[in-house]
């Protein structure tokens, strides 16, 4: 019986078919009804992806005992399941709900699992964290800067008077963050300017800020997400494309290598006499050849294997045309003479007068030959 390999698609798909009916049973739970109705078989089915995700784990650890921890999805993967079992000991010692309720919450990211399987997603979730890394970064702050800035302008504006100002929306500056954090976000912010549309100059205030906050800042966080999202997708399949060349390079190999021992048996063979005509070395080499095989026509010529079996192949075309030419002439003279003596034959059985008719028919042929326009 063959072993399944972690890293066959066979057992990524049942993984994640496990991942997806795990998370429908973490969904079905939700709904009060059923889960009073159905405690024990809920367990039960906790329990049961609980051993599958330890076999899981344990079997990418036997194969890769060191490489399982190179890699952040693997590491991410064992933190959810370590997560699950500290929830299952929790569970058995009845601390609490308190304790219990926010382990529950996290068996919903067994869901993004998901992520450990689908290289696309990789892609993405790699290239978000490089783009919060190194380049969003500089952009919050700056961001962050100006609606700090603005917050301060409209504390003084519009909120720093106390029977006139408008405390709910900015009478302190952590309300005047939020809600210029609403202008950012382009959502509701009618209805905060309707209360600002009292005070002179607060369009001109609110314009400016969804100017710089909204069209230019978030479309250039937007623009660096895309722009680093396009270059990781590139990235990915240009890596694709490398590792495609890759096998496809070693199979030329291979190939070529098979060839040459192959071509190199046949003519040892034909040096040794072990053959008894052309025909027999033929079939030989093709029973070596095999339907699937790949057909490699790049420089053929520049094989010194190839032209070497191509001389002599040309050398045994030459010899067998030349005894196929002398055993034709042989024919054709053996024919001649039978013709001959048959020939001369008949001519002695003839009699004279025969023979006169004979002359006389071919003379009449000949002059009808000449007078015919």
């Amino acid at each position: 019986m063959g072993f399944v390999s972690w890293q066959s698609p066979l057992f990524n798909g049942f993984i994640m078919g496990v991942i997806v009916l795990n998370s429908l049973v973490i969904g079905f739970e939700t709904v009060e009804e059923w889960k009073q109705a159905h405690t024990n078989v809920f367990k039960a089915l906790d329990e049961f992806f609980l051993a599958i995700y330890t076999m899981e784990f344990l079997m990418k650890l036997y194969a890769e005992p060191k490489g399982y921890w190179k890699s952040s999805y693997n590491r991410f993967d064992f933190s959810i399941l370590a997560l699950s079992y500290v929830q299952v000991i929790m569970d058995e010692l009845n601390v609490g709900d308190k304790i219990l309720t926010p382990l529950r919450l996290l068996r919903a990211a067994r869901t993004l699992r998901t992520i450990s399987f689908i290289e696309g997603l990789q892609v993405l979730v790699t290239a978000l964290i490089d783009t919060i890394r190194n380049s969003v970064l500089n952009v919050v702050i700056l961001l962050t800067m100006l609606m700090a800035f603005f917050a301060v302008v409209g504390y003084y504006i519009f909120g720093y008077e106390e029977e006139t100002g408008d405390k709910e929306n900015w009478g302190t500056l952590s309300t005047a963050m939020l809600t210029l954090f609403t202008f950012v976000t382009v959502d509701g912010w009618t209805e905060i300017q309707k209360d600002l549309d009292k005070r002179p100059y607060s369009q001109w205030f609110t314009v400016i800020f969804i100017f710089l906050g909204h069209f230019i800042f978030t479309n250039l966080f937007i623009g660096i997400i895309i722009m680093n999202i396009h270059e990781a997708t590139e990235k990915f399949i240009s890596q694709q494309r490398q590792e495609k060349e890759a096998v496809l390079q070693m199979k030329k190999d291979f190939l070529f290598q098979r060839q040459h021992d192959d071509v190199k048996e046949m003519l040892e063979k034909q040096k040794n006499s072990q053959y008894s005509n052309f025909e027999e070395m033929t079939h030989s080499f093709q029973e070596t050849l095999r339907h699937d095989d790949f057909v490699i026509m790049s420089d053929p010529c520049a094989n010194l294997t190839w032209i070497e079996a191509f001389l002599t192949t040309s050398d045994h075309l030459d010899l067998y045309m030349h005894r196929c030419q002398q055993i034709q002439f042989q024919v054709a003279n053996v024919l001649a003479d039978m013709a001959e003596m048959k020939l001369k034959e008949q001519e002695q059985e003839s009699t004279p007068l025969s023979r006169g008719l004979q002359l006389f028919m071919r003379a009449k042929a000949g002059l009808g030959k000449k007078t015919t326009p």
